[in-house]
């Protein structure tokens, strides 16, 4: 494929991918004003971010293990047209219950999109050129994560958008991201036999929630020190230890463990830890302090 027509496949890619990251970061400066109008709490306040992230982390192996099974192109439209619904949701949301499900509808679409653009890139692009259209990627990721909190400030600050369109600028991006792939990429199928380990992904998505649970509820609802407090991490541990054993063993785990002994995989893992919860917990609550 030439150059340009690489980038005629790639441009529902990154549509999609900026409506994404555009998910996760517009709604920082907004927050304080939507979690007012419904009426939550400082703990529903962390969820509306966490919701989303966790769904995506816990789903982006699973879309994975089935783009060895279905349909690239197919499954990209499908998580594109999940993030619309969780768009539509959280837009004509009257509850924070709803808000926090709709977020992780979201989440699940965007996992979706996370996984299979590396996948896509990967078909389209031969190694030895696939660096040079990661940095596009990279450009795209930029814009989203530093417009977002920009973009969710002035809509919401405007008297006749309001919050409620921080959900509902991504959808035309989102509609437009499926007619362009639809137009633009030809990726045949090509199915292999896979074994998705659903048992360790339950795991791990709720060891890492009974955590999230933990740190939302304690000090508010219950004592740090308690026998909730007890419950709770110990009940996140053992599910997380047990992710490990699981993983340990199945055949295709959803996180392979083998590749942390290489130490620069583990040391990597480590720093971008470290940058998203300077990233995300600084848009998060930095623009809530000064606001």
């Amino acid at each position: 494929m030439t150059n340009r027509q690489i980038l005629q496949a790639m441009s529902g890619l990154m549509a999609g991918m900026f409506v994404a990251i555009l998910a996760s970061t517009v709604v920082a400066n907004a927050l304080p004003r939507i979690i007012a109008d419904l009426d939550g709490s400082q703990s529903s306040y962390t969820w509306v971010v966490t919701s989303e992230l966790l769904a995506m982390t816990a789903t982006v192996p699973l879309w994975g293990k089935l783009s060895d099974l279905y349909n690239k192109k197919l499954l990209l439209q499908l998580s594109l047209a999940m993030f619309v619904i969780g768009s539509l949701l959280a837009g004509f949301s009257q509850g924070v219950g709803l808000l926090i499900f709709s977020r992780v509808v979201q989440g699940i679409g965007a996992g979706g999109l996370t996984a299979l653009a590396q996948i896509v890139m990967a078909a389209v692009i031969p190694p030895r050129r696939l660096g040079k259209y990661s940095g596009i990627f990279g450009a795209v990721f930029a814009v989203g994560t530093v417009a977002g909190p920009l973009i969710g400030g002035v809509l919401v600050d405007t008297s006749w958008l309001g919050w409620r369109w921080c959900f509902f600028i991504g959808v035309p991006f989102a509609l437009a991201a499926i007619l362009m792939l639809q137009s633009t990429l030809r990726l045949p199928t090509v199915r292999r036999e896979v074994k998705i380990d659903y048992l360790g992904a339950f795991l791990i998505v709720a060891g890492v929630s009974a955590l999230l649970i933990w740190t939302s509820l304690a000090g508010n609802q219950f004592d740090w020190a308690s026998w909730q407090t007890f419950a709770l991490t110990g009940t996140g541990v053992v599910l997380l230890v047990a992710a490990v054993f699981v993983e340990a063993r199945v055949p295709e785990p959803v996180i392979p463990l083998d590749i942390f002994r290489n130490r620069t995989v583990a040391l990597t893992t480590v720093a971008s830890l470290l940058v998203g919860v300077a990233m995300f917990g600084g848009t998060v609550f930095l623009s809530q302090y000064f606001q």
